[in-house]
C-alpha cells in the first residue's frame, strides 16, 4: 500500500484541518454578504471553474458543447448504450475540451457565465452543479474575490493531502486520453481543495435536515468490497444490498455494524438515487461514501432531489476505472462515519 502513489491521499489530521479551513473560508466570505453558506459555496465553485477552466469555455465552439451535453443526457437516459456513447464522448472531450491549464484572468459578466455552464455541460461531470449556477443571482465580482483567497490558503490547510497530485499525474500524463473521463482525471489541485472544503460545508449545511428524517441510508462505492468483481450483494431499487458472504469486507462489516441504517453500494455516482420514490424525498438522509473529485456533485444531486446528506472521504482512490491498474479495498475513517451517523 505505501508503495503506491494516489492523486490524494488523508490522514488522521485531516478532518480538523478542514474544519479550521472551513471557519477561516467562511468567516472571510462574510464581507460579501451572500445569503446563506450554500451560496457562498456557489460563488466560490464558480469562481473557481472559472479560473480553471475560463480560457478553454471563452474557446468552445457552440456546436461542440451542443453535441457533448446532448451525448451526455442520451448516456444518463440510455445507461445500455455506455460503450458507444462513451467512446464517442472521449474522442470529442479530448480533442476540444482537454488542454493544459492556462490561468484565467478574464473578466467573469453574466455572458461569461454562460460559456462557463456551456464548458461544465459540455464534459459531463458537473451536471447537479448546474442547476445552482444557472440561478446564482449574486454579484460574480464576488466569486473572484472568494477565488483569489481560496487560491491563496487552500494548499496551506489541505496541500498535504494531494502532494503526491503533480506526481501522479505526470507518470501517467497518457491514461484516459480518448476517454469519456479525460477532464475528470487530469483535475487540478485546486479542484481536489474545493471538493473537501464543499464537503465541509456541505456537513454544515444540511445536518440539522439530515437528523430530522427518520430514515437513514449509508451509500458505499463499490470500489469498498473486498473483491469487487466477484461481490454477491443483491440488487435493490436504491443499490445493491451486501448479502454478508465475506466477514473481512469493509461492505460487510459497515452493514453489520450500522444495523439501524439502509446500506447500498452504488457502482457509480451517476446511477445514485435512480431508483428513488416520494417517500425517499420526504422521509431518507443518507451519508455518502465516495472519492473527493465527488464531493459536491453528490452532495447537490442529494439536495436537487431533496435528501439531505453528509459525506465521507475515501481516504485514497482504489478502483481501476478511474486510477489505479487494478482494484484494492478503499477505506475510510470509521470514527468520523460513526460521529456523523
Amino acid at each position: 500500500m505505501d508503495e503506491m502513489t494516489f492523486p490524494y491521499k488523508l490522514n488522521e489530521d485531516y478532518y480538523g484541518n478542514v474544519k479550521s479551513f472551513a471557519d477561516d473560508f467562511l468567516k472571510y466570505s462574510s464581507k460579501f454578504n451572500f445569503r446563506d453558506d450554500e451560496e457562498t459555496l456557489e460563488a466560490l465553485c464558480i469562481g473557481v471553474y472559472w479560473y480553471l477552466y475560463g480560457t478553454t469555455a471563452l474557446d468552445l465552439n457552440g456546436n461542440i458543447h451542443q453535441a457533448l451535453a446532448n451525448l451526455s443526457q442520451y448516456r444518463r437516459a440510455f445507461p445500455e448504450d455506455k460503450i458507444f456513447i462513451d467512446e464517442l464522448r472521449g474522442k470529442l472531450l479530448t480533442k476540444f475540451l482537454f488542454k493544459p491549464f492556462k490561468e484565467n484572468n478574464e473578466k467573469l459578466t453574466e455572458k461569461n457565465l454562460e460559456l462557463l455552464i456551456n464548458f461544465l455541460e459540455a464534459t459531463g461531470d458537473y451536471v447537479d452543479q448546474i442547476f445552482h449556477f444557472k440561478n446564482f443571482t449574486h454579484e460574480l465580482d464576488d466569486c473572484i474575490g472568494l477565488t483569489k483567497w481560496f487560491c491563496k490558503n487552500s494548499r496551506n490547510y489541505l496541500g498535504e493531502y494531494t502532494s503526491d497530485l503533480e506526481n501522479y499525474l505526470e507518470n501517467n500524463h497518457t491514461n484516459h486520453l480518448m476517454e469519456e473521463d479525460v477532464i475528470f482525471y487530469h483535475g487540478h489541485e485546486l479542484e481536489y481543495h474545493l471538493n473537501m472544503l464543499g464537503a465541509e460545508i456541505m456537513n454544515r449545511l444540511f445536518r440539522p435536515d439530515f437528523e430530522k428524517r427518520p430514515r437513514k441510508a449509508i451509500i458505499l462505492p463499490g470500489c469498498m468490497a473486498l473483491n469487487n468483481k466477484k461481490c454477491r450483494a443483491k440488487e435493490d431499487r436504491l443499490g445493491n444490498v451486501c448479502t454478508f458472504c465475506n466477514p473481512k469486507c469493509n461492505v460487510f462489516k459497515i452493514t453489520e455494524k450500522y444495523g439501524d441504517c439502509e446500506v447500498f453500494i452504488v457502482s457509480h455516482e451517476s446511477t445514485a438515487f435512480k431508483g428513488a420514490r416520494k417517500e425517499d424525498m420526504d422521509e431518507l438522509a443518507i451519508v455518502g461514501i465516495t472519492c473527493v473529485l465527488n464531493l459536491i456533485s453528490g452532495g447537490w444531486k442529494s439536495t436537487n432531489l431533496s435528501i439531505p446528506p453528509q459525506c465521507v472521504l475515501l481516504e485514497h482512490v482504489a478502483c481501476k476505472n478511474h486510477w489505479l491498474d487494478e482494484d484494492i479495498p478503499a477505506r475510510i475513517n470509521n470514527a468520523q462515519l460513526k460521529k456523523i451517523i
